[in-house]
């Protein structure tokens, strides 16, 4: 378990970097890019449009939803607002069976990001959060900051990414989930295989993980994904945690993506985007 605020910035949104464990730094072309490496943004040559709904646990739901779009040669505006709600909890005033009454969680994040190439193989950007949490008495607030680069490698198919997550002010006490994410994809066969590794540090929880995904698209219209985070050993939540797979289908201009991520004793949960470019 995490000692920080704001927890649910760290669950992850987006069925396709999801279904490769979270090894995407290196990797986002679309409006996904606001949430996992805003230095991507520089490389997104089209409108984007993306919303995911995530089912989680009892009670429980996320959902993200996020716009992109290239502002001529000045680089990639976006937006992009993320929640997470957890109903009917129950509060009991003594050591009861039957709750005396019922209360919500509610988080939102607001997302204000911008990302440009600077050279023909380096892209940098940025991303402005404001973070809010409803926990029955408790209503706060925080400001935070994301900042991330895309790199295009001297390896050709390969490129790099690295990004900073969630600098900013407390939410009541705490202090939010500071991480450093970076790592590599490679891609082969004409691109229809990618082979993608990240790292992960959370610096409040001293945590590290590492990411390994892969992405085959069986034609043009499919594509076939898993992956597995390596460092929840400590967790001992059983030993599907940590591993994801799912799929996406490419209609035109239009894209759906399923993503299974089981979480061992806790359960499975079901994540889905559709995304639509223009």
């Amino acid at each position: 378990m995490g000692t920080t605020g704001a927890q649910f910035l760290q669950v992850g949104v987006g069925a396709r970097p999801l279904a490769m464990a979270g090894a995407f730094s290196a990797l986002p072309d679309d409006a996904n890019a606001v949430n996992w490496n805003p230095g991507a943004l520089g490389e997104v040559k089209s409108k984007s449009l993306t919303a995911s709904y995530n089912s989680l646990f009892k009670d429980e739901n996320q959902g993200f939803f996020a716009y992109a779009s290239p502002v001529g040669d000045a680089g990639t505006a976006a937006v992009g607002l993320n929640y997470l709600m957890v109903s009917n909890i129950a509060r009991r005033d003594q050591d009861t069976e039957d709750p005396d009454s019922t209360f919500a969680n509610q988080n939102f994040v607001l997302d204000v990001a911008y990302g440009r190439p600077v050279t023909d193989a380096l892209s940098l950007g940025m991303n402005l959060k404001y973070i809010r949490e409803d926990l029955d008495a408790f209503k706060g607030s925080a400001m935070a900051l994301d900042l991330g680069a895309l790199v295009k490698t001297p390896i050709e198919h390969l490129t790099a990414g690295v990004s900073m997550q969630n600098l900013g002010t407390k939410l009541g006490p705490d202090s939010l989930p500071l991480t450093f994410k970076g790592g590599g994809a490679y891609r082969m066969f004409s691109e229809r295989l990618v082979l993608a590794s990240d790292v992960d540090w959370r610096a409040v929880d001293k945590r590290a993980y590492w990411d390994l995904g892969a992405e085959f698209w069986a034609d043009k219209a499919l594509a076939l994904r898993a992956g597995y985070q390596l460092g929840h050993a400590a967790d001992k939540a059983g030993a599907m945690y940590g591993f994801a797979a799912g799929f996406g289908v490419k209609l035109g201009q239009l894209g759906l993506d399923y993503a299974f991520v089981p979480f061992g004793d806790l359960g499975d949960t079901h994540r889905i985007t559709v995304g639509w470019r223009f």
